[in-house]
């Protein structure tokens, strides 16, 4: 999608793709990042090492951190306590055998920097390896719109505010 229409759904709705991000991190911190999908599926979902934050303001910028592990950092915490929400994360996603690593930007919803897991071992030709990485492209895809509409039933559940969105508040605040 692109013009005007995207830059306005970006203005009106990237809020929830920072609320999706700051929540895979409570979940992380508070349940270990795993989740149940369709089909028995379980996968699980951690940070890495790079965090952008939202600027809570035009006036004020961005604040990123990297290295080691920046969630446990004092100037995580201080983001979170004064209501920043994740703007980029770099993520870490496995499912069973297979684990990607990307950098997700969640106003757009957008991953880069993507590392896909290991060719499969019955991959023998240039056509097969094309195939083989585009089919983890989409996986890796798939997975991650199932757990946000994991988060998107949650949030748009009645009730919210009063049960999980103050639970992760309290983490927030913590």
């Amino acid at each position: 999608m692109s013009g005007p229409e995207h830059n306005h759904d970006q203005a009106t709705h990237g809020f929830l793709g920072e609320e999706f991000l700051t929540w895979l991190w409570f979940r992380w911190e508070t349940d270990g990042g795993e989740f149940d999908l369709s089909a028995g599926r379980r996968i699980g979902i951690a940070l890495d090492d790079f965090l952008a934050f939202a600027a809570p303001s035009d006036d004020e910028t961005e604040q990123t951190l990297r290295r080691g592990l920046p969630t446990r950092t004092a100037e995580a915490r201080t983001a979170l306590r004064q209501g920043r929400r994740l703007k980029k994360a770099k993520i870490i996603v496995a499912d069973g055998s297979r684990q990607w690593v990307a950098t997700l930007d969640a106003s757009t919803m957008t991953l880069t920097g993507v590392r896909l897991p290991e060719d499969a071992e019955d991959v023998e030709s240039p056509a097969d390896r094309t195939a083989d990485r585009a089919a983890n492209w989409l996986a890796l895809w798939e997975t991650l719109m199932a757990v946000y509409g994991v988060f998107l039933r949650e949030r748009l559940r009645d009730g919210y505010r009063a049960s999980a969105g103050e639970q992760q508040a309290s983490w927030m605040a913590g």
